[in-house]
């Protein structure tokens, strides 16, 4: 039986509901519940004050409180244990449209207990449906109800409790793609206008316009296309002035000479008060450039985010092992080098291929051979890099750190299948070097054959410009580059390292997959199908009794089990002396000792007893 007057080491609230524990230089601090493990835990990372005992005294201890990480009372403590994990954070529904995804980069945290806490802060928060906070890269990715929430909100969460959180490319690149959007605007707005008023000047070739009507009409418009060519057109003539100084034309060449001779025909013919003025064409071409480049900056922007996601598998910090720092202390993973030792917590991932020196720990090595299953590592074994740690902590020597390391070749790999060319797109950028040219010459020609079969020179004017214009290989410039990025996206999210884009030109003549491993065939998410019980216990009973002694873990088997538990509608037993270890979880029920976790801590014994039986001595 549990000790009446035992105590959580951080909020004093009795154990009634069991302990979780935490071992620190041979030493056993209990706790009441998760929160408080892991916000004692970050408070002795941070090292505000020396001694434990002043921890409630800690404005961290306040904030946490407010926010529903902590316990306040034993009333809220017991509600905490009776109520559904899914109350807290609905998990959103396969294929929900309403969700958004957001990424957000966090800084200040101090060990991988604050990532815990800001999880478990916005999981408690009205329209966070999930978040997922990864200390070792300083990424949270959150999914939210843009009707219930926002991104500015869930930032002023993290903030409160002393974090500072910021949208990845919330620098120079969101600056200009906000610029590029006010450009865009302004450019949009004006040319609409500029086609509102064309419209009452194409009246006048059906019924006769005064020279004042002209006038009035023609002014506006110029002063309007002139401002979308020369504020929203300007980074197309800078780009194609360089092109024509160096030599290397490109698609901006034709964007340029076609408006700007549609412009400056126009100007000619308004300063000689005539009607055909074709500002209207120089404007839209210009905004439609504009337009194409902001779809594409969009369509950018997400593949980047999603290839980020990808990057992120390196970590930023490590946990370095030295004479001075004996328990260790977080650094740059850029500081770790061959030789060092380091150390691996469970939910950390391996920063350098390295042998593990002492601890035992389950690892994930899905991100690099596609096996879900965890898999059980000792002292004497190697460890690659990119392996994330699921249960247990373990000490290594650094072998292979950085570029050379396994993952680090692996993003090597995948940012050279970035930046190479493919025999498509070199093609095209040596086909734009002579096609620019010859479309220019051919309008040259188009011109010369008008006015040499006997047009008057504004029907010559008027064709060349029209070969001009027509011709801009819009598509071809923006399409494939485009095209390549998002198909290595679309690869890397699906588990697929993209080696050489080439293998996408040839994909579609294979006509056979052959694997070596079934454990490639996984959706790489642990589902509990069926529980088959052993003696008096019934599959029902069992479940609830492991649903119970998993509650508040993290391992991919356990949230399986909440998830099956969750959706049969079952309630948390109350377990008395809970403890969490590296291979299991023990506690006792009606007297009895029950335990969860491998078969060498369950142990063979038999049968845990059922919820109700009569205490074993």
């Amino acid at each position: 039986m549990p000790d009446p007057t035992a105590a959580c080491d951080l909020c004093w609230l009795p154990l009634r509901f069991g302990a979780v524990s935490h071992e620190l230089e041979e030493h056993t601090y209990r706790f009441c519940c998760m929160g408080c493990r892991q916000v004692f835990v970050m408070l002795l990372a941070a090292a505000e004050p020396g001694d434990p005992a002043d921890f409630r005294n800690t404005e961290m201890f306040r904030r946490c409180q407010e926010m529903g990480v902590i316990p306040r009372s034993a009333a809220d403590l017991a509600r905490r244990q009776q109520e559904p994990l899914s109350a807290a954070a609905p998990t959103p529904a396969a294929g929900d449209s309403a969700q958004l995804q957001l990424t957000l980069k966090i800084a200040d945290m101090w060990c991988p207990a604050c990532a815990w806490v800001i999880e478990e802060t916005l999981r408690h928060q009205k329209g966070v449906l999930d978040a997922a906070c990864n200390f070792a890269t300083d990424r949270l990715r959150c999914s939210f109800d843009p009707v219930r929430s926002a991104p500015a909100d869930i930032i002023r969460t993290v903030e409160k409790l002393g974090y500072r959180a910021a949208l990845p490319d919330d620098t120079g690149t969101a600056k200009e793609s906000r610029r590029e959007f006010i450009r865009f605007g302004v450019s949009a707005f004006l040319t609409m206008n500029v086609m509102m008023l064309s419209f009452a000047l194409y009246t006048g070739f059906f019924s006769a316009l005064s020279a004042e009507s002209v006038f009035k009409i023609s002014w506006p418009i110029f002063f309007m296309a002139s401002a979308v060519l020369f504020y929203g057109g300007g980074p197309i003539y800078r780009k194609a002035l360089t092109a024509a100084r160096t030599a290397h034309f490109g698609m901006e060449t034709l964007v340029a000479v076609g408006a700007l001779a549609a412009y400056g025909f126009s100007t000619y013919n308004l300063l000689h008060g005539s009607i055909h003025l074709y500002f209207d064409t120089a404007a839209m071409l210009t905004t439609l450039v504009l337009l194409g480049k902001a779809l594409e900056r969009r369509a950018k922007d997400a593949v980047q985010e999603e290839l980020g996601t990808f990057f992120a598998l390196q970590p930023a910090k490590v946990r370095l092992l030295s004479p001075a720092t004996p328990g260790g202390r977080y650094v740059a993973a850029e500081m770790l080098q061959p030789g060092d030792r380091f150390q691996v917590a469970a939910g950390e991932v391996v920063a350098a291929d390295g042998t593990i020196l002492s601890g035992s720990a389950e690892v994930d090595e899905s991100s690099l051979t596609g096996e879900p299953r965890p898999l059980t590592k000792t002292p004497g074994e190697r460890l690659r890099s990119g392996v994330r740690v699921v249960r247990g902590v373990l000490t290594l020597r650094a072998e292979q750190v950085g570029p050379a390391s396994t993952l680090g070749q692996m993003l090597a790999i995948m940012q050279k299948a970035l930046d190479a060319k493919t025999r498509l797109e070199g093609r095209t950028d040596r086909l734009l070097q002579w096609f620019v040219p010859a479309i220019l010459l051919l309008a040259l020609l188009t011109g010369l054959a008008c006015l040499w079969s006997g047009l008057t020179g504004e029907a010559a004017m008027i064709r060349t410009v029209t070969v001009v214009v027509i011709s801009c290989p819009c598509a071809l410039g923006v399409a494939i580059p485009l095209a390549r990025v998002a198909g290595i996206s679309v690869a890397g999210r699906g588990g697929i390292l993209v080696r050489e884009f080439s293998a996408f030109e040839t994909a579609h003549r294979v006509d056979t997959l052959v694997f070596d491993k079934t454990g490639t065939l996984t959706d790489g998410r642990w589902t509990l199908l069926a529980v088959r019980p052993l003696g008096a216990i019934d599959s029902t009973q069992a479940l609830q009794l492991a649903f119970s002694l998993e509650d508040g873990q993290t391992h991919p088997i356990a949230a399986a089990i909440q998830r099956k538990a969750e959706a049969a509608g079952l309630q948390r037993l109350p377990l008395e002396d809970r403890t969490v270890s590296e291979n299991g979880i023990a506690a006792r029920l009606a007297g009895r000792r029950v335990r969860i976790g491998s078969a060498l801590f369950a142990g063979g014994g038999g049968a845990p007893a059922p919820p109700g039986a009569a205490p074993e001595e």
